[in-house]
């Protein structure tokens, strides 16, 4: 058991591991009265951190900082942070082999390269940097450790039998306080220490987030997170063999904490021009943690911190840059405060209000608008050879991170994209429920294929994550939404005291996402976005479907219905509200449609083995809007399975064509109320093909379509009240 002077006590001795602070203490102390081989050595031999074998006994050896530098060299794939730090500092065209081999050692090769520069001596940058890169990720890195352990408890691993000590979250936890905290940290007036703990009380003293006893906001949060380990993970994991989702919840807010301070500290060094020298270091910790954000902005901050030596000119330009990317890694304007009370001002922090592409919610849905950085963070790890059971997307999926580490923001049930697949009570007031539950023949249709593929474990098979994230985008979010929808109706109708507008605000942020921003049209750049608006966005590229501001007509059309949902809902207009759920659950089904089409333009030809990722993608597309289709008409949806849908080793891919794919959806469009003219004409392939044959249609407002839903919408608005009472 060790105790810090701080007030973190562990159940384990640490104080070994703790004393790599005081390496860092003295190659600084080396560095400042110029003697760079003393601080050399201590870097690359260690001088104060005994290293001991599985007896117990102390080698010969020490710990070194060196070595921490490049302990992630192709060692911490169950990471996600090193996982994002790779994707961040490697090119776009980079593949994973290629990042880990150019970027797994980049605190060591940093801090090395600065130890050669006689430039930097006078500074210490060297010893700087070790807290800030080396310490930083590896700190990080013992979390995760503790969670893939705690993993492996729950699957019936005992630690008190192991004598290797292998597997061992009490320990993992332990050694996360020791590198957080250090050896030699004194607690005020001077707060005086050498890791982390010591640099966020100098972040926090800059921007004014301290406490009245003087100590860091952001310590004294992770301090009470880091005690309360003991009462979580480690005590009811050993008891009780099951993992707590506190303790991974809790985990993801010190990260987040930990990068408040390395953001604040980014800050001070890019205004204040004696910290200039640090810019290239914090910038290093920081940027390549975005790429689980939004990849524009994180391409620009790239370009601008990383991929060229900083300018000063440029801080206008890179501060809202990286104040828009706080609520992605999990922490707000207010938490990191104004720097230095007046140089840099406080931003202003997300309210109930705040915009998404041009919508105006009128109820808080921040948390579940961030459900596509899930989605975006589940693509990043995939690029990546994962462990047992993809153990870390999985997590990504079955538990969420984005919603979670918003404290005190819980407007929904829903946190993660399984308990969107999973939501039953509300996906049972979707008026295609049953359809769906009858096409597949099951609940949870879709999360069941997920979770077999997770468990499928196929390294960087691409179909893999093709089929996966294709699942969670267009089938978990397109059934969700539904659901959204209909208990919006609902509500309206006066089943219960709950405000409609609530679910129907979710609705929009969940068809929008956070990633799109708050300009109308949402992002400029379609790599942003994940949600059915990005599907809408991109298909009607392909389609020739855009508006003259180069979005979507058919998000055109579905900002119109959003603000008119609004104003019915306003005025209690529940008739008309039920026409405008009617056309916004149809006009979204308009993308799914797009896709089918396109994969089948793009897979015909092809054979049934090939590799190609838009076989997936298209069947996948194709079985998220069948059930529709084949309530409409049966014969349609055997054409689309048909040509889509891979039924054994004698599928030919669009054997018809994909002319024949298109028409199949002719008379569906007609029965849920909007014209093919939305769905558009690509490479060839018409949509309204058709149209000469059958003479006009009536596009956009088929009176037959309206009848329809609104018919569905009684339907199961009856067997809702019907579920309740029974």
């Amino acid at each position: 058991m060790a105790t810090f002077e701080v007030g973190i006590n562990t159940l384990t001795d640490v104080t070994a591991l703790s004393n790599i602070a005081l390496d860092v203490r003295d190659m600084a102390s080396n560095l400042k009265s110029g003697d760079l081989l003393v601080a050399q050595r201590i870097y690359t031999q260690g001088a104060n951190s005994a290293l001991y074998d599985v007896f117990g006994e102390e080698t010969l050896d020490k710990l070194t900082l060196k070595s921490m530098g490049q302990a992630g060299s192709g060692q911490w794939m169950d990471d996600p942070s090193f996982t994002f730090q790779m994707l961040g500092l490697s090119s776009v065209q980079d593949s994973a082999a290629e990042a880990i081999s150019k970027h797994s050692n980049y605190a060591d090769y940093y801090i090395s390269t600065l130890l050669n520069d006689q430039t930097t001596a006078d500074n210490a940058a060297a010893a700087q940097a070790t807290t800030i890169l080396t310490v930083h990720i590896n700190a990080i890195h013992k979390l995760w450790e503790g969670f893939i352990d705690c993993t492996m408890v729950q699957k019936g691993y005992n630690p008190e039998e192991d004598q290797t000590g292998k597997i061992d979250p009490k320990r993992k936890y332990d050694e996360f306080v020791a590198l957080y905290v250090g050896a030699g940290q004194v607690l005020g007036p001077t707060w005086e220490g050498y890791l982390l703990y010591a640099l966020a009380q100098a972040a926090s003293k800059k921007f004014d987030t301290v406490d009245e006893n003087g100590e860091s906001l952001v310590n004294k949060e992770i301090r009470g997170y880091t005690n309360g380990y003991s009462e979580s993970c480690r005590r009811r994991l050993l008891q009780t063999g099951r993992v707590n989702l506190r303790t991974l919840d809790d985990q993801q807010r010190i990260i987040a904490k930990m990068n408040l301070s390395m953001m604040q500290m980014l800050i001070d060094s890019m205004h204040n021009e004696n910290h200039f020298y640090l810019v290239p270091i914090y910038a290093r910790a920081i940027i390549p943690q975005l790429s689980q954000c939004r990849t524009s902005i994180q391409r620009k901050l790239k370009s601008y911190l990383l991929d060229k030596e900083y300018e000063r000119d440029d801080f206008s330009r890179i501060l809202p840059l990286l104040q828009q990317s706080y609520d992605c890694l999990g922490f707000s304007c207010e938490q990191v405060g104004a720097y230095s009370s007046d140089k840099v001002a406080e931003c202003g922090d997300y309210t109930k209000n705040h915009p998404m592409a041009g919508f105006v919610p009128k109820v808080d849905v921040q948390t579940i608008s961030k459900v596509d950085l899930d989605m975006h963070a589940i693509r990043q790890l995939l690029k990546f050879p994962t462990g047992d059971d993809n153990i870390i997307p999985q997590m990504y999926y079955k538990h969420g991170r984005a919603a979670v580490i918003n404290e005190d923001k819980y407007a929904y049930d829903v946190q993660s994209l399984q308990e969107m697949a999973r939501s039953s009570i509300v996906e049972q007031w979707s008026p295609y429920y049953s359809d769906y539950v009858s096409y597949h023949g099951q609940e949870f249709y879709a999360d069941t294929v997920i979770m077999n593929e997770f468990k499928r474990n196929a390294g960087t098979d691409t179909q893999q994550d093709a089929l996966l994230l294709s699942w969670m985008q267009l089938g978990v979010v397109t059934e969700y939404l539904m659901g959204l929808l209909g208990s919006a109706d609902q509500m309206c109708e006066g089943s219960t005291d709950e405000d409609p507008t609530k679910w129907w605000d979710a609705f929009a942020a969940t068809y929008i996402g956070s990633l799109e921003g708050i300009d109308l049209g949402g992002s400029d750049q379609t790599i942003d976005g994940f949600m059915l608006w990005n599907v809408a966005n991109r298909r009607a590229v392909s389609f020739d479907t855009q508006n003259d501001d180069y979005y979507a007509d058919i998000n055109n059309e579905m900002l119109e219905l959003l603000f008119a949902g609004q104003a019915q809902l306003l005025r209690n207009d529940c008739n008309n509200f039920a026409k405008t759920v009617s056309r916004a659950l149809h006009l979204m089904v308009i993308p799914l449609i797009q896709s089918v089409i396109w994969y089948a333009i793009k897979n015909e030809g092809l054979i049934a083995s090939s590799n190609d990722d838009g076989l997936v993608i298209g069947e996948v597309a194709a079985k998220s809007v069948l059930p529709i289709v084949n309530k409409f008409d049966p014969n349609a949806a055997r054409i689309i399975e048909r040509n889509m849908v891979r039924s054994d080793d004698n599928f030919v891919p669009v054997v018809d064509g994909p002319q024949a794919v298109a028409n199949a959806f002719y008379l569906v469009l007609d029965e849920i109320g909007w014209g093919c003219d939305y769905v558009g004409h690509a490479d060839g392939v018409e949509a309204c093909q058709l149209e000469s044959a059958t003479g006009p249609r009536n596009n956009g407002s088929s009176k037959q379509g309206a009848v329809t839903i609104l018919a569905l919408l009684a339907n199961t608005i009856f067997w809702g009240y019907s579920a309740w009472l029974s």
